[in-house]
């Protein structure tokens, strides 16, 4: 629904868009390339087994909540690369990329992708009204997405100026918006009250921090024909992941934390230290022990998730995200 719908709800404001002028048509363009890409919209899955779940509105008359939750994450997307400086996403160029080549400036297709994401942020907050629901479920649901802007904001901020708080980090960076926020989202859609929500967002905390985990362990031994990036692009950008918390605050010698030095937020760092780093983290102890802290997480999340008052099929159904969540390859 979401895949056919999207490009549709998209086009008059291309339309719009491209009336204004040369430099709007591009980045008007350049969001409905990016948007419409397509991605495993797990979080419009979350958002509408909830809200079905607690015996919110289904198909149609949550469709347009749907595509809030996808333009949100398209909006976080457009940033995120722009930050790490990628390239690459969903098999096509970032925003930055696309508007780079269409202005003739990196710079200007830096300030083109900030734009695009703040036009898709409006855009999300736009497509979220048209919920067919109460004034008072939306005016909830709409709390719940300024909610998961101000916690991944907070969140990326941990990231980028490298907080020791790992865990706060990842539960405000990639829970707020792809676990927990969808899941609340649709649980105000349909007008759960708060123990049910609570009890949602118990069971997300655990689900929320093993994605982020399963991403951190992707992205350093995952297969790079299934993840489309480069084993060592988490080190050379800085990212404090899981994997090099471990190292760096377990006991890790001087020569490690050296090693690390020479790699981390490196643009060019020696091959040979990139390997020596990745086999450090691979048989030093921080693989089995972030592989650990997942399994565990994982198993929490099914506890937790019999606890709620969601419908059986619907619990069926998020068992099925667990899995998918934290076991995939990519």
């Amino acid at each position: 629904m979401v895949d056919e719908e999207l490009p549709r709800w998209l086009a008059p404001r291309v339309v719009r868009a491209k009336a204004l002028g040369g430099a709007t048509a591009s980045l008007a363009e350049s969001i409905a390339q990016f948007a419409t890409r397509g991605g495993k919209r797990v979080r419009a899955v979350l958002l509408a087994a909830a809200c079905e779940g607690y015996g919110g509105p289904r198909g149609e008359g949550v469709l347009p909540a749907l595509l809030a939750v996808e333009l949100l994450h398209a909006y976080l997307l457009m940033h995120d690369d722009w930050m790490d400086e990628d390239e690459v996403r969903r098999g096509g160029p970032t925003v930055h990329a696309m508007l780079r080549e269409a202005y003739g400036s990196p710079r200007m297709g830096e300030i083109g992708a900030i734009l695009a994401g703040d036009l898709v942020a409006g855009y999300a907050l736009e497509a979220l009204s048209k919920t067919p629901v109460s004034s008072e479920r939306l005016a909830e649901a709409v709390r719940e997405l300024a909610r998961i802007q101000v916690d991944v904001v907070l969140g990326q901020t941990l990231d980028v100026y490298e907080s020791d708080d790992v865990e706060s980090m990842h539960d405000l960076k990639t829970n707020s918006y792809t676990v927990r926020g969808p899941l609340l989202l649709g649980a105000a859609l349909a007008g759960a009250g708060a123990a049910e929500k609570a009890a949602l967002e118990d069971f997300a905390r655990p689900l929320g921090i093993a994605f982020q985990l399963r991403d951190d362990l992707l992205g350093t031994f995952g297969d790079p024909e299934k993840t489309g990036k480069s084993t060592a692009s988490d080190l050379r950008q800085g990212k404090r992941t899981a994997l090099v918390h471990e190292l760096l605050t377990g006991d890790a010698s001087g020569e490690d934390r050296a090693l690390m030095g020479r790699v981390l937020g490196v643009k060019d760092p020696s091959p040979e230290d990139v390997a020596r780093v990745i086999e450090r983290l691979r048989t030093g102890g921080p693989k089995d022990r972030v592989e650990a802290k997942l399994g565990a997480l994982l198993e929490e999340a099914r506890t937790l998730l019999e606890r709620t008052a969601l419908a059986p099929a619907t619990r069926d159904v998020l068992t099925g995200a667990i899995s998918a969540l934290g076991e995939r390859e990519r």
